[in-house]
């Protein structure tokens, strides 16, 4: 029954699981799977967003510094100041004037952005600047920062960036990325150094999320400047540089592929700046992915959980409801074999279905117990009447039958003794088929009881020794009838 049990209770529990968990496990895959298009789709436009944040901000400052100074080194006014002013010849009150216009449109440059450190306008063949401070010598800083970035220019380009060490191995050592625009009516160029530092704060900032890491390379693949804790910068500028190398013409476009930094699989997209030496690349880590995807899976995965709970347990209940009726019907089956009263069970009914069956099942019950009894009660019958009828034959004639034998002892002339245990046979068959239901007095049982005692001394012999110690204060008692004699009886019966 336990193994019929077992596998009945498999057997429903993967019906329930057919019904209730692989719809539930579909749900999860097709969630897995809309997840994961969601998420690559969010990894390429958080990239994009990340490279035009980037783009925008760079363009804010670059763009109206460059456009500024494009503007104000062409005209013809600011040639002439420029020049008398570089080369150290007095300025009327007017030009001073304008100059000072000069210094203080470079000075607001720089204090209207964070990561702007200075911007300056350098003519060709003179060992002077005009900067956001005013009139400066160049330093050795100058000519081993921007002046170095300007003087590599070729004749061809327009405009160059690059990062540069100042004090390099100093307490003073800055970084900074060098911009350099050639001036399009002089001989010249307009430099911007931006504070590296800063600006990877504000390029972090720009960041839509933090598994994103941000860089700006040049056209050779080099790292100007990176947001974020990214780490593999080697292993980045190898890959841009190959990348950038073989792009050709198509630099100017976006572009999107996967890569593995750090041990990191990263989704990495690029785009060049205004100009083709000028690269903006944007990371984002798997990890996103996997984030993600274990907040949308978590909660399906516990529905999961329960609803495996809910079949076990939806299994185990209908198994032992099936198995508990089983077992009702068959204890009422043996009930009704063995005779006794059928209960019908009290218990809820579910359905029409349940009433029929209990019905039908009551019916044939109760018609097997009657069945039963009537012939229970047909048996007995028979069995009383043969009684009465073998009580009315065997007594008298077995009466008959010892004082027949009584008779025929005594004419033997023998001693008397077979005679005496005969007539001591006959009176106790006399004595016990008198009415049972009458008591006796103590004196009469005894006397019975030794009356049995001499016929067992006639067949053993003197194998056994009985005494009688009575009082005679209970002889006269009221008793029922052959009290004592199955006592010596099995006394005799397990000792001889």
């Amino acid at each position: 029954m336990k193994g019929m049990k077992r596998k009945f209770f498999l057997k429903r529990m993967w019906n329930f699981v057919v019904v209730m968990l692989i719809p539930a496990l579909l749900l999860v895959a097709v969630t897995t799977y809309m997840t994961l298009v969601t998420q690559m789709h969010r990894m390429t436009q958080d990239n994009e967003r990340g490279i035009e944040a980037v783009r925008s901000n760079i363009s804010l400052v670059l763009d109206s510094v460059l456009a500024q100074n494009s503007y104000m080194t062409g005209m013809t006014r600011t040639n002439m100041v420029l020049n008398k002013a570089l080369k150290r010849e007095s300025l009327s009150y007017t030009d001073a004037i304008y100059l000072r216009s000069l210094v203080s449109s470079l000075n607001s440059m720089t204090n209207a952005y964070d990561y702007v450190d200075s911007v300056l306008i350098y003519i060709d063949g003179y060992d002077r600047a005009l900067t956001s401070s005013g009139l400066v010598n160049l330093s050795a800083d100058d000519y081993s920062g921007w002046y170095s970035v300007y003087s590599s220019m070729s004749d061809a380009e327009r405009t160059c960036i690059a990062p540069v060490v100042v004090n390099a191995g100093k307490a003073s050592e800055r970084r900074q990325l060098v911009v350099c625009a050639r001036m399009l009516t002089m001989k010249g160029c307009v430099a911007v150094t931006l504070n590296i530092s800063h600006l990877q704060e504000i390029i972090a900032v720009l960041r839509p999320s933090d598994n994103q890491h941000l860089y700006l390379v040049d056209g050779s693949g080099r790292l100007l400047a990176k947001a974020g804790d990214a780490g593999a910068t080697e292993e980045l500028q190898n890959l841009m540089g190959k990348t950038l190398s073989g792009a050709g013409n198509t630099a100017e476009q976006e572009h999107e592929f996967w890569i593995k930094l750090d041990d990191r699989d990263c989704l990495l997209n690029w785009q060049s700046y205004q100009n083709p030496d000028f690269y903006i690349v944007s990371t984002i880590d798997r990890a996103m992915i996997l984030e993600k995807l274990g907040e949308r899976l978590m909660p399906l995965l516990l529905m999961a959980v329960v609803a495996l709970y809910a079949i076990v347990f939806l299994a185990y209940v209908n198994t032992k409801r099936s198995f508990d009726e089983i077992n009702l019907m068959l204890q009422m089956f043996e009930d009704a074999e063995a005779g006794r009263t059928i209960q019908r069970p009290q218990r809820k009914v579910n359905d029409e279905y349940d009433v029929i069956m209990n019905n039908i099942l009551m019916m044939f019950l109760n018609n097997t117990y009657l069945n039963i009894q009537l012939k229970e009660k047909q048996y007995r019958q028979q069995n009383a009447e043969l009684t009465a009828l073998q009580l009315q034959i065997n007594p008298h004639f077995l009466y008959n039958t010892l004082q027949t034998l009584d008779m025929e002892a005594r004419k033997l002339n023998d001693d008397g003794r077979i005679s005496a245990v005969v007539g001591y046979v006959s009176d106790i068959l006399k004595y016990s088929l008198t009415n049972p239901q009458k008591s006796v007095s103590l004196r009469e049982e005894l006397d019975y009881l030794k009356k049995y005692v001499e016929v067992q001394h006639y067949r053993f012999g003197d194998s056994f020794i009985i005494y009688y110690e009575v009082d005679d204060d209970v002889m006269d008692a009221e008793v029922f009838r052959l009290m004592l004699q199955p006592v010596v009886e099995n006394s005799l019966l397990h000792a001889l």
